[in-house]
């Protein structure tokens, strides 16, 4: 078992996770399209290579197609057709869309507006010409009539939805991209699933611009950190890899250190703690060696593997929930045990005086929801007065925005 850091795994690399596999499997395969919401670094895009091969395994084809890089709508269905045609899809209609794509991103760039499909296509076989959006009609109505079946995960659309709405502000073409983008899925839902993930949270993007009406048709579906038994095997699992023994008590003081078991994080700490073990043959790990390694990683060389939760903090955000989010998670990193919302909305309500108290409390409300949902943020217990507290979920991750924006 390879211990590999921020890159989706597969095989023997992927560990357990077989009970969230079989619920996403189960859901897609009764019919639904599935939205995985989930934090950052938690593991989505190898669950998705993970459902993607238990669907194989049941003679499902499966795509993934990685859209953070596109940047209009033709980039996303030059990615979407090239996935297809990998997976093996093979109908008359999907070449004559690869080839027209590849020719209309260069003669089209930057001009393909309000989600507009009316570019002509020549639709061959002697048929007159037609619109592209009728030939991806014909596409998926051929997919369906096949007999095939596939899985079409769709990884980062959020950050595709972002470049949409930087080019058009007023809307008009990211809300014809995902009106269009739900017609398709409703009308191609017999032998096509969609799963759509991502490291914003489509739900949230969606909700702070309205449109949630046009995401009302995939199935919510959760992933979250690992519990305390399977975070304990796998870090036991890790350092039978490496030949080294790591008893429980040591396995449960990492998990005591960091305060939240994401198996990212996870491997960071064993990681660190494995490079302090010396030369072979290596000692067994002491409770020091897991201390000062999660100690250690709050260092500036570190930085890099917790900036995606502070430079991404932005997307899907508009600027005054932005400043919302910074102005509470700023506060928190410096109050391990947590602050009530009452006094994190007095915060953002200082950040803002002259805003509405009603609006403030609608700010501090659906922030505070994306803050817990992307894994930032633990809401706790309510106390002796009856509010709720809120704190920062990981230890690692509390420390390091102490160090980057406070300290």
């Amino acid at each position: 078992m390879n211990n590999i850091l921020g890159q989706p795994v597969e095989g023997e690399d992927f560990f357990d996770r077989e009970n969230d596999t079989q619920r996403l499997w189960s859901t897609l395969e009764e019919g639904n399209h599935v939205l995985l919401l989930a934090p950052r670094r938690v593991g989505k895009t190898s669950l998705a290579h993970r459902v993607g091969q238990e669907a194989q395994r049941f003679h499902w084809r499966f795509a993934l197609a990685d859209v953070q890089g596109c940047r209009d709508e033709l980039g996303f269905l030059d990615r979407l057709f090239q996935e297809l045609k990998s997976a093996g899809v093979h109908v008359p209609a999907l070449a004559r869309l690869t080839e027209f794509i590849t020719y209309a991103r260069r003669e089209f760039r930057g001009k393909l507006g309000a989600g507009d499909f009316s570019l002509e296509v020549n639709s061959g076989e002697g048929h007159e010409t037609s619109t592209l959006e009728h030939q991806i009609e014909r596409l998926f109505r051929d997919i369906e009539q096949s007999g095939d079946k596939i899985l079409i995960a769709v990884d980062e659309l959020p950050v595709l939805l972002e470049a949409l709405e930087e080019a058009d502000p007023d809307q008009r073409r990211l809300h014809a991209f995902l009106n269009w983008f739900r017609g398709l899925r409703l009308r191609y839902r017999e032998n096509v699933r969609w799963l759509l993930l991502g490291s914003v949270g489509l739900d949230t993007f969606a909700e702070l611009r309205r449109l949630t009406a046009t995401i009302n048709d995939l199935q919510p579906e959760s992933l979250g950190a690992y519990d305390e038994p399977t975070a304990i095997a796998f870090l036991q699992a890790l350092a039978a890899s490496k030949g080294i023994e790591m008893d429980e008590a040591i396995c449960r003081l990492v998990l005591d250190q960091i305060g939240w078991p994401l198996p990212f994080f996870l491997q960071l700490v064993f990681h660190e703690i494995y490079t302090r073990l010396g030369p072979p043959p290596r000692r067994k790990p002491t409770p020091d060696d897991v201390k000062q390694a999660c100690e250690g990683l709050i260092a500036p060389q570190f930085y890099k593997h917790f900036e995606p939760w502070r430079g991404r903090l932005s997307e899907g955000l508009d600027v005054e929930h932005h400043k919302t989010a910074v102005t509470m998670l700023n506060a928190l990193c410096a109050k391990p045990a947590g602050l009530s919302r009452s006094q994190l909305t007095s915060l953002v309500q200082a950040k803002f005086p002259s805003k509405d108290p009603d609006d403030i409390a609608r700010m501090v409300a659906t922030t505070l929801g994306q803050l817990e949902r992307d894994g930032y943020l633990l809401k706790q217990a309510a106390t002796e007065d009856g509010g709720t507290t809120y704190a920062f979920r990981s230890f690692l991750l509390r420390g390091y925005w102490h160090a980057r924006e406070v300290a």
